[in-house]
């Protein structure tokens, strides 16, 4: 596999991820009684879900795998993969929370490092301040996540 290629693969496997972040949060959602704690879980999954597509575009939409993605982007990936298809429901998600809500964190943290400008890069000519600009606004998503996660867990444990 050469450089260019492994690197487009990072950004698929980072497609897959938000893919699976999108669902979750969309499974939680549709259990979720409370209209605010329904609408900030959508607000999330919409976010993720345009992650995953821009993840994808900028990736030239390259195809990947789990299975390939777990040896490309190691055993935290998996976790993180496997902890996402685990929600079932807004319950599920809060049991989860200190898992769920660390997985938001490192995929901030992930996006707001230079790696994946870096593997962008490798696929061009050129550095690109829009590719830069892209991943940070993903990581301040991330962020914001993060926050929101804390405040439908405060206010659910408040309403039971």
């Amino acid at each position: 596999m050469s450089s260019g290629s492994e690197e487009c693969g990072v950004l698929c496997c980072m497609a897959l991820l938000e893919r699976a972040v999108a669902d979750a949060y969309a499974r939680a959602a549709e259990s979720a009684s409370d209209p605010a704690i329904r609408a900030a879980l959508e607000f999330i999954s919409a976010d993720s879900a345009k992650h995953a597509r821009v993840l994808s575009s900028l990736g030239r939409d390259v195809q990947c795998s789990p299975q390939g993605c777990g040896r490309l982007m190691g055993e935290l990936w998996l976790k993180e993969m496997e902890a996402a298809g685990r929600v079932r429901d807004l319950d599920g998600l809060l049991s989860s929370y200190d898992e769920v809500s660390s997985l938001e964190c490192a995929a901030g943290e992930e996006y707001s490092t230079q790696a994946y400008v870096k593997a962008y890069e490798m696929l061009h000519e050129r550095p690109s301040e829009i590719v830069s600009d892209l991943l940070r606004m993903i990581s301040e998503d991330e962020g914001r996540h993060s926050r929101l996660l804390s405040m439908i867990r405060a206010a659910h444990s408040g309403s039971g």
